[in-house]
């Protein structure tokens, strides 16, 4: 009598997971009766199990240093590839649980409790911020809602197509054993399978320039030249290149545009822009701002945004130091002078006593 007891309780508690099943698509881990035989009959072998084939939503494109969340779709291509009589019904009650037993078995293709985790096993640049994501149940031929995956592509990541892997982890339902009609008692043998499928991303190509070298010719109350090199350190070709700077005080611009053209990915340009430097300005660095515009492969004209370059600004000799030069050197000049004419009078008065 109490395992009569335990059987039913079995029984209830089979149904009340095949009626969940059977009317949501639950977000969250199922839990399963143990997988333990209790009876004798089994009368059909199924053979089939799901499969899994995973689609990104949308553009799978990204742009260098983007953050974005990645969308996923599953769909259950699982298919039922054949069957065998393991127990011929010998009574019109065990025909009816053979019945039973072989409309169940069809449930031998839906996937229970789809776990999903997005992975980054080929070194790509990519950083994966979202963990494991539960994806429900699917039967046969069905397609899971949106799978969202928290991604951020590197900064200079290489433009190219990149592969993740997507780890899926679910059960589906092995085996049926059906006894009793007309009170049908059930058990149930749940399976584990795992799946990897590739996901597929494309970094586009990006022009990257920077300010590779500054260097500067700059003193107070004169015009001087300020030498700016740039970079593209993309992987797309900047055509057209149009370098600016802009200054404040004490720098007034006379030449502040610079003509770069066609920049391919690894090369450099050297600007040149004339400055006038104000009679107030302090010997010290200053910082100036310039911006490239250019066109990119598509002919869209686009711009780097600010880039900033320092500015050295030396100092200017005083009135005082400018007159202690001069006569430093005439210093010199006259000890050269009387040297020279002291060796000059010698060689006359040599010249005399020879004779």
């Amino acid at each position: 009598m109490g395992k009569r007891r335990q059987k039913l309780h079995l029984h209830l508690y089979v149904c009340a997971i095949f009626l969940i099943l059977a009317t949501a698509n639950v977000a969250y881990s199922e839990t399963f009766p143990p997988n333990i035989w209790e009876f004798t009959e089994d009368y059909y072998d199924v053979f089939g199990e799901p499969s899994l084939s995973a689609s990104v939503i949308g553009d799978p494109e990204f742009e260098n240093g983007e953050t974005s969340r990645i969308f996923i779709r599953l769909t259950n291509d699982g298919d039922i590839i054949g069957f065998e009589n393991e127990r011929m019904p010998t009574t019109s009650n065990e025909s009816m649980d053979a019945q039973k037993e072989l409309h169940l078995e069809d449930d031998v293709t839906t996937a229970i409790n789809i776990q999903a985790t997005l992975e980054n096993d080929n070194g790509a640049p990519v950083k994966i911020s979202s963990g494991l994501v539960q994806a429900g149940f699917l039967r046969s031929g069905e397609s899971s809602k949106p799978l969202g995956f928290d991604i951020e592509i590197f900064n200079n990541a290489p433009s190219g197509t990149y592969e993740l892997n997507l780890s899926l982890t679910y059960q589906y339902q092995k085996e049926v054993q059906v006894e009793g009609y007309p009170d049908e008692e059930l058990d149930l043998w749940y399976a584990t399978k795992n799946q990897t499928l590739p996901i597929l991303i494309k970094v586009k190509p990006n022009v990257d320039l920077v300010v590779e070298k500054v260097r500067s010719e700059l003193v107070p109350e004169k015009e001087g030249i300020v030498y700016i090199t740039y970079k593209n350190t993309g992987t797309e070709t900047a055509k057209d290149a149009v370098a600016s700077i802009s200054v404040t005080d004490p720098f007034t611009a006379i030449d502040d545009h610079e003509f770069l053209g066609t920049l391919n990915p690894g090369d450099s340009y050297e600007a040149q822009y004339r400055i006038e430097v104000d009679k107030t300005a302090l010997p010290k660095t200053y910082w100036v701002e310039t911006e490239v515009e250019y066109q990119d492969r598509y002919g869209e004209a686009s711009e780097t945004g600010v880039l900033k370059a320092p500015v050295n600004v030396g100092e200017t000799l005083s009135l005082g130091e400018k007159v202690g030069m001069t006569g430093y050197q005439i210093g010199i000049a006259g000890v050269l002078v009387v040297i020279g004419a002291g060796v000059y009078a010698f060689r006359i008065r040599k010249k005399k006593e020879s004779r």
